[in-house]
């Protein structure tokens, strides 16, 4: 009895063991794609011009897409920019929401939603950000409705078994450079603002 018993015990700590994937809280990926490499996707695909303020964004709505909250992302409150993206931006949106919830799940952790910190922004909302963040410039890719960031320094727990910040951000930067790498996407990684600035390439 007590020899089944051991064996059993035996058997569940292997089960276990094998349960928990161990994700890297290194951050390993090269995403430098510069704004001169980004600005350039941006205006092939993205608006034929960029908007004075925020009157003229009715202008444009027709083809773009209002991006809200949703099950693979979360939209935060936007101070500098406006919900809308191309179509094409807002597939990739979700594709990259979407792997990094099937990642979460292939490393045995619980239910993330990535939060968007910036979308579409005007000129003038260019000019107003200038004043208070470094990273901004004054011809962004963000005014061709091609761009979003996605904060690394905060993640929505929706549900399940918790992850650190770090493993959270290892995952979403596996995915972000695979998508890159398949030609989806140009990324850089900032880090005076914690975020993914990211453009669609298509």
């Amino acid at each position: 009895m007590r020899h089944s018993f051991l064996l059993l015990l035996l058997a569940c700590l292997f089960s276990c063991s094998h349960d928990t994937h161990t994700v890297p809280e290194t951050f390993p990926f090269h995403l430098a794609d510069g704004n001169s490499t980004q600005l350039k996707a941006a205006q092939r695909y993205g608006l034929e011009r960029t908007l004075r303020d925020r009157s003229q964004v009715s202008d444009v709505t027709h083809r773009l897409v209002k991006i809200a909250n949703c099950r693979y992302y979360r939209v935060d409150r936007l101070g500098h920019s406006v919900p809308y993206l191309t179509p094409e931006a807002s597939d990739l949106l979700e594709i990259i929401g979407r792997e990094f919830q099937k990642a979460l799940k292939k490393s045995k952790l619980g239910t993330y939603r990535i939060i968007v910190t910036s979308v579409l922004r005007t000129e003038e909302d260019v000019r107003n950000l200038m004043k208070k963040n470094g990273n901004a410039v004054k011809k962004s890719t963000h005014q061709y409705a091609t761009t979003f960031d996605i904060t690394y320094s905060r993640f929505d727990h929706v549900s399940g078994r918790a992850a650190t910040q770090k493993q959270l951000k290892y995952l979403l930067g596996k995915v972000l450079s695979e998508l890159r790498d398949k030609g989806r996407c140009y990324v850089m990684h900032e880090e005076k603002q914690p975020c993914f600035h990211i453009t669609s390439r298509k």
